[in-house]
């Protein structure tokens, strides 16, 4: 019985595991102007930076939904602002955490 019920646990974990994993595009941003600054636009992207610069916390910004994630790798993610991104990652909440980010055209 014991060995049926971690058979059926290591199931529904690794079932779970794999459901919040994601590919998505979007922009980093900054904390500050959230999806304001989700854009290519070279001011949306020269704001970004600047924020950035003054202390705020890069954000990642979806294109589909301009749902606004933290980022777990803040130093790989200030890396990526010059434009549309797609982050490879799993999502935790609100946050995303970051196995790879490419850079990509609009």
């Amino acid at each position: 019985m014991i060995k049926r019920n971690l058979q059926i646990f290591a199931l529904v974990a690794l079932a779970t595991a794999g459901a919040n994993a994601a590919d998505l595009k979007g922009w980093i941003s900054d904390a500050t102007c959230g999806t304001g600054n989700a854009s290519s636009e070279k001011s949306s992207r020269e704001c970004t930076d600047r924020c950035i610069k003054n202390g705020a916390a890069p954000v990642f910004v979806t294109e589909a939904d301009q749902k606004v994630y933290q980022v777990s790798d803040v130093e790989l993610a200030k890396k990526h602002t010059a434009g549309k991104v797609m982050i490879s990652g799993e999502i935790k909440g609100d946050k995303i955490v970051i196995a790879k980010i490419v850079n990509i055209k609009d």
